[in-house]
């Protein structure tokens, strides 16, 4: 089977030719040896099987995505039945005449061509062969010795075994290059993600060191020790973000001609659901412009936002080549650029249009085909080319209206994210995924499984007993799904399971029940994305859709629904203004309607005010400091007595510890505390 899948991704791309030629072709030609050159015997019925069979290669791609995934076990049992088997049994059945031994002739051509692999070629010709002798001659060895031409099968057991290996020999020849190619590209990857792992890591510190702006507190300013005055402050801050995302497009453009070596097209791998109206704010604010007055000429109309599936990088080098070649061909007196998002009839469209020089018609028909070059020295003619192989890619089409002396405007069609081209595309890219479910589930197994079959992945399910003796290179898929249920409690279990999972590049999908309170427990080391049971079972096609295809938010955290903790108030008392800001956004997106105070003695009053369900209270502040606080709402003579209580403190000494525990704390974090860790303390207590 693995040899039958390599050979029919080999010839996928002359499937289309060959379907049609085949579909078209068997009736045709028995008109022609019928009544133009008739033959002693014919068979209809036969053609017509032969042709059905190729017309459902032809159309293959109008078959549902739950039958393409037998493509290729289709095509490894018809093409045996169309060639060998049909010209074979036809020449039996004409007496080995001069037309068909010819014709078969040229059918052992074509199968060498089709089928490249030695082994299949070999097992196909022999069933074939037998199979024809059989219904032509029957089983007698004697009728048989009468009936075959010796000297002619040897001739054709010369063609099939010379051709076969000649172009195995040119296939394996053409694999060695390829080879050589992706690792001598893989050395270059390696070689350019060094120093920009190195540029990134910089990055990271500098940006670490460079002060931060902090509000008046109490009449305090604590922007003294700033030494980098606002405006400067936004340019550095503004440089790092725009360096990590050149060190962004530069990796993934690495990615992306890795994984186009060998490859007529562009690939699909990287393909994601993205904002056009993000992606072409981003280019334009990235672009190189030749001056500083040039971005001035740029009047962009982003207002009619639409989605499409494909590279972000990619199309930010189209619009990168589009832009480049209106300043270098098209620039002149008031020179200026409109870029516009359109949505319109079932549409989606950027249009870029610039008052510049123009083209002839004679230019403006050649200007994307390959090599063209048009009074740029040094060009290689190979921009626009590129443009038009990346829109065909996603779906889209480029085109292109010109007037010379008057204008240039280039059209950019995209596929509604929703449409039949974009299906199309999502089917061809999740048959070469690969999911993994580990758990016991048998609910979600087949929910799973069923989604598999419909949508043509891969899937796999796993005991956690049997992932757990896996080595980590054998996780190897795109989605890996992880049942948080009852054998997962033992923080050592987790953690040993997510040992194995960390050096995977696919997605982590963490399966929980909302209503299980063992996941508040876990703390994971790596990102992943939660996911509900109920609705993994309920919506699972949606989910792998989503996983693959869109960029959900990943988590550290178990419980984690935006509603978790809906009704839910928390009192949070903290006399630094930023962190408490930042605490009670946090906190609000996870549900929370939140209360704020400067120090303890507003606490208190805030209690007195409000019926509060936790308190997240800073150990360390002026009037009264939390330890007190804590200690008076201990005292309490109310239900607020037993309300939990988390404290912040900078201060990690064991004496600190014992101090928060006698106030009546019930739990602490150490400050700077992500944010994992202060709503791992929260589920805990609630």
């Amino acid at each position: 089977m693995e040899s039958v899948r390599k050979v029919y991704q080999y010839a996928e791309p002359n499937l289309t030719v060959i379907g049609w030629m085949g579909f078209l072709g068997y009736p045709a030609y028995y008109y022609v040896w019928q009544y133009l050159f008739p033959q002693p015997y014919e068979s209809l019925s036969l053609r017509i099987v032969c042709s059905l069979l190729f017309a459902v290669i032809a159309l293959r791609q109008y078959l549902p995505a739950y039958l393409q995934r037998y493509l290729p076990g289709y095509f490894a049992f018809s093409v045996p039945i169309c060639l060998p088997f049909f010209f074979s049994y036809m020449m039996f059945k004409n007496d080995w005449s001069e037309v068909w031994v010819m014709s078969f002739m040229a059918s052992i051509i074509i199968h060498v061509l089709v089928v490249y692999r030695t082994g299949l070629l070999l097992l196909q010709t022999t069933l074939a062969f037998i199979a024809s002798i059989f219904l032509a001659y029957g089983s007698s060895w004697d009728a048989i010795q009468e009936h075959v031409v010796w000297p002619y099968v040897a001739i054709f057991a010369f063609t099939y075994v010379f051709g076969n290996l000649f172009y195995l020999r040119s296939q394996i020849e053409h694999e060695s290059r390829v080879s050589l190619a992706k690792s001598f590209g893989a050395g270059i990857a390696h070689e350019m993600r060094n120093p920009l792992s190195a540029l990134k890591a910089s990055l990271d510190v500098l940006d670490s060191l460079l002060p931060t702006q902090q509000p008046h507190v109490n009449g305090q300013d604590k922007s003294k020790n700033i030494e980098l005055d606002e405006a400067s402050l936004a340019l550095a801050r503004e440089v790092i973000l725009q360096a990590n995302e050149a060190i962004y497009s530069g990796t993934e453009t690495i990615d992306l001609l890795l994984t186009s070596i060998d490859q007529n097209r562009i690939t699909n791998a990287t393909y994601r659901k993205h904002s056009m109206q993000q992606v072409a704010q981003k280019a334009l604010a990235s672009f190189s412009y030749p001056s500083h007055l040039d971005r001035l000429a740029i009047q962009p109309k982003l207002q009619e936002d639409f989605y499409f599936l494909g590279s972000d990088t990619l199309i930010k080098y189209t619009l990168y080549n589009l832009l480049k070649n209106a300043f270098f061909h098209g620039k002149r007196d008031k020179f200026e650029i409109k870029i516009e998002l359109r949505r319109f009839n079932g549409f989606n469209q950027l249009i870029l249009r610039d008052n510049g020089v123009g083209m002839s018609s004679e230019v403006s028909k050649q200007i994307f085909d390959d090599f063209y070059t048009q009074g740029k020295a040094g060009g290689y003619g190979l921009g626009l080319p590129f443009c038009l192989k990346v829109m065909r890619a996603i779906g889209g089409e480029i085109r292109c209206r010109s007037e010379l002396n008057e204008f240039t405007e280039f059209t950019l069609t995209f596929p509604p994210y929703n449409s039949p081209a974009v299906n199309k595309i999502k089917l061809d890219m999740l048959k070469n995924k690969n999911v993994l479910y580990i758990g016991d589930s048998m609910s979600l197994i087949t929910a799973l499984d069923e989604s598999s079959f419909y949508l043509g992945f891969k899937f796999k399910s796993k005991r956690l007993s049997k992932a757990l003796k896996k080595a980590e290179y054998e996780f190897e898929y795109d989605i890996i799904f992880v049942d948080v249920d009852e054998k997962l409690t033992d923080q050592r279990v987790f953690e040993a399971l997510e040992s194995k999972l960390s050096f995977t590049q696919g997605r982590l999908v963490y399966l929980y029940d909302k209503h299980s309170r063992h996941r508040s427990k876990l703390e994971s080391c790596i990102d992943f994305f939660p996911v509900e049971k109920a609705r993994c079972v309920a919506q699972c096609s949606d989910i792998i859709d989503e996983l693959i295809f869109d960029s959900p938010p990943t988590s550290r955290k178990l419980n984690l629904g935006q509603n978790s903790y809906q009704g839910k108030t928390l009192l949070l008392a903290d006399d630094n203004h930023s962190m408490r800001a930042y605490t009670a956004i946090l906190m609000q997106k996870h549900g929370f309607s939140v209360i704020e105070a400067q120090n303890g003695l507003e606490a208190l009053e805030r209690l007195e005010q409000s019926k509060v369900d936790l308190i997240i209270m800073d150990v360390e502040m002026p009037i009264m400091d939390g330890l007190t606080a804590a200690k008076e709402i201990r005292r309490m003579n109310s239900p607020l007595i037993s309300i939990p209580i988390i404290g912040y403190t900078g201060d990690s000494s064991d004496e600190m510890a014992d101090k928060i525990n006698r106030a009546g704390f019930n739990d602490y974090l150490i400050k700077p505390a992500n944010s994992e860790s202060l709503i791992l303390k929260v589920s805990k207590w609630l």
